[in-house]
């Protein structure tokens, strides 16, 4: 039997009459023990809870993390938010001791407010002040865990590079203790002043070439000087043909140098001079592999810094398109897979003012949703443009596309089509204030099956733009 003078100190019902704790009866008493779940975040809402005795704390997912929001104590009551909102839970209910609830279904809850004019008012100022406090505290959130999927990101892009680099040394170790013999046997054929000069003047003359080399050459016509190489090492009964033939021929050289050679150099020694070109040239090759990585990581970091905008003003003239590929380059690990990226913008666009980090947010999130919606195969174009007097970024991709039922509510606060466990529905919400809140711009969504259009509108100069703040649209 519940204690009618323990409701009556809890605020809300302090000012009832006697006849109106009638309603009391609406409601059963239930008790949970320590870690029992009362509510699920994204179940159906249907309860009003009074809490008498004991603790619960309720918690946000924000992407594979529980985030604590509130703890409610004894004459406490919540559940009633999400019934006058008729929203599902937005959070998980789990009780922190053993405790005691007067709960109240929802015919009850609409019956005890009709019995109860009174408690209205009270019960719908809670309800914005803990819809507004939870989404601040989710806000919060979900920029930790934007900032630690780029992290974890840049570690993966760090780790691959710094492996490349770490291996190419180990290769280049390894290669040292074969070229001091190879050296010395050379040096034991005894040759000519004139053959000694032709090999050093060859070998910087590949050394050359191969740092003049462009970095994409055509596979066929490698693959047909390969064949031509092996086919002249084989004549001549030089053993491993196949691993001559890939050094040399990435290294430029074709079968008129190695004639050359053989015109030049005495007979017995050909094998020795091809092994220690060959040892040599692998040599370079992995010492710019080294240098290759080392640059790469610093890209890497030079590009989170500058997608972090730190050490600069928040509010400058920039290039639309640096932020944009910033923010490729800090999500390349996603990007790798089987994403085909195509750059269509608007090279003769001007700088314009806007906050460079909080846009690069608008950026990731957009990229970030294009991806998981082609689950890692697609195309994602990136389109810019000049409309009047706003820069047009486009991003599309050709997953399956936005229901047209769903597409009114994307931008709406906690709203997503993804599983509990991935999505937030915060990462539109973020992208739409950055856009439209603070840089007085407009955002708009058209999707059907194979095509996703994503339109953000930017003023030309945001210092002067008195564009008002207008909702998302969906085309």
């Amino acid at each position: 039997m519940i204690d009618l003078n323990i409701l009556r100190q809890i605020p809300l019902f302090s000012k009832l009459s006697d006849e109106q704790f009638e309603f009391v009866e609406l409601g059963r008493e239930r008790w949970l023990e320590s870690g029992e779940i009362l509510a699920n975040e994204g179940e159906p809402s249907g309860y009003f809870w009074v809490l008498l005795e004991g603790e619960i704390q309720f918690t946000k997912q924000v992407g594979d993390r529980q985030i604590p929001w509130m703890n409610f104590g004894p004459q406490s009551y919540f559940g009633h938010e999400l019934i006058l909102l008729d929203q599902p839970y937005r959070v998980t209910a789990r009780a922190m001791l053993r405790s005691c609830l007067l709960e109240f279904d929802t015919q009850a809850f609409w019956k005890m407010m009709e019995l109860c004019p009174a408690i209205s008012r009270d019960l719908l100022i809670v309800t914005a002040q803990r819809t507004q406090d939870l989404g601040m505290v989710s806000m919060q959130a979900e920029k930790l865990v934007s900032l630690g999927t780029l992290t974890s990101g840049l570690a993966q892009e760090l780790r691959r590079v710094s492996v490349n680099g770490r291996q190419a040394v180990e290769h280049l170790q390894n290669l040292f203790k074969w070229l001091q013999p190879l050296t010395v046997k050379l040096n034991a054929q005894r040759m000519s002043c004139e053959q000694q000069e032709f090999l050093l003047n060859l070998q910087q003359t590949i050394l050359e070439r191969m740092t003049t080399l462009p970095a994409a050459t055509n596979p066929q016509a490698w693959q047909a000087q390969e064949e031509k190489i092996i086919q002249w090492l084989t004549e001549r009964s030089i053993p491993h043909q196949q691993q001559f033939a890939q050094v040399l021929t990435r290294a430029g050289l074709d079968t008129a140098v190695l004639e050359d050679i053989e015109s030049v150099i005495p007979s017995g020694a050909v094998c020795a001079v091809l092994a220690w070109l060959k040892t040599t040239l692998k040599s370079l090759a992995l010492a710019n592999d080294v240098e290759s990585s080392t640059l790469q990581i610093a890209e890497l970091v030079q590009a989170a810094k500058d997608y972090a905008y730190l050490d600069q003003a928040p509010l400058q003239e920039m290039d639309i398109h640096e932020g944009i590929e910033r923010t490729l380059t800090i999500l390349n690990h996603r990007l790798e897979s089987g994403i085909t990226i195509v750059r269509e913008y608007d090279r003769t666009l001007p700088p314009i003012c806007i906050y460079g980090r909080d846009l690069n947010q608008v950026w990731t999130h957009l990229i970030d949703n294009a991806i998981d919606a082609m689950a890692g195969q697609g195309k994602l174009v990136l389109r810019t443009s000049q409309i009047e007097a706003r820069v047009l970024v486009e991003i599309i991709d050709n997953g399956p596309g936005i229901a047209p039922e769903l597409q009114p509510y994307i931008f709406d606060q906690f709203f997503t089509t993804k599983a509990t466990d991935n999505g937030t529905g915060l990462g539109l919400p973020i992208a739409y204030r950055v856009v439209v809140d603070q840089h007085h711009g407009q955002m708009q969504v058209c999707s059907e099956p194979g095509c996703t259009r994503f339109q953000v509108y930017l003023p030309m100069n945001l210092t002067e733009s008195g564009i008002p703040s207008v909702k998302p649209q969906v085309a």
